[in-house]
């Protein structure tokens, strides 16, 4: 069977042997155009890998820029912030200074004849800042006994915040905000007293008014006077006599 397909080929080809050549032109075409196909897939995969290099190298490029930007910024920022803490700190400073230098100008030079109405003991100086939180304040009040030969006086102190809460007239005790009891409001003074505190204002409260009032024995003969001062609210006042 084998040897009958064989003679049978050979007998084709010899009908036919003017299509031998267009068969081997056909299979050269084909392989030609295949190799070119290949060749022209692999120019174009190779094209897009140099893209992707390309655009990875300008991606981590950008990323670098971005990067030394941000060091840059942070460290300006610390900077910044650094030089505005010592500032602030440096203000702080000065402030105490002043309100301690008054305090013992207070003292040592200032004279002043008791009045029999209001008695010796005074309210030298009341200092309201805000404090380092939102809604925070810190307040510090000075009493002076003028009368240098008493031994010591006696005094009530309260500190009042008037306002509205819910469009309510309300009152609020400054002092036990700022966790005084009712032992600590009573003072006893020799030469002066400084009170000093912190506190946080009450939720939906809105301030108005700061009340001080003083209650002591310096009166005449040693009678109970009572001394009010009253200032607006701005969150950050100083009244001085």
């Amino acid at each position: 069977m084998k040897l009958r397909f064989n003679q049978v080929a050979v007998l084709w080809l010899r009908q036919h042997w003017w299509l031998v050549p267009a068969i081997l032109l056909a299979l050269l075409l084909g392989w030609g155009f295949g190799n070119w196909h290949l060749l022209q897939t692999q120019a174009q995969q190779s094209l897009a890998l140099q893209q992707q290099g390309l655009q990875l190298q300008q991606v981590d490029a950008a990323r670098a820029d971005a990067l030394r930007q941000r060091d840059f910024l942070s460290t300006e920022l610390a900077v910044e912030r650094n030089t505005n803490l010592l500032l602030q700190q440096d203000i702080k400073d000065h402030q105490q200074k002043l309100f301690d230098l008054k305090k013992e100008l207070a003292v040592y030079q200032k004279i002043v004849a008791p009045v029999p109405e209001s008695g010796t003991l005074v309210i030298d100086s009341f200092r309201l800042q805000q404090g380092s939180a939102v809604g925070r304040y810190q307040f510090s009040l000075l009493l002076i006994e003028q009368n240098k030969q008493k031994k010591q006086s006696r005094a009530q102190i309260e500190i009042k915040l008037k306002g509205k809460r819910k469009k309510k007239a309300v009152e609020v005790d400054v002092l036990k905000l700022a966790g005084f009891n009712t032992k600590a409001k009573r003072l006893l003074i020799k030469n002066f007293r400084a009170v000093e505190g912190d506190f946080v204002l009450p939720a939906g409260f809105t301030a108005e008014k700061l009340e001080i009032r003083l209650s002591s024995n310096s009166g005449q003969g040693g009678t109970t006077v009572l001394l009010k001062k009253e200032l607006a609210w701005d969150g950050q006042s100083e009244i001085l006599d």
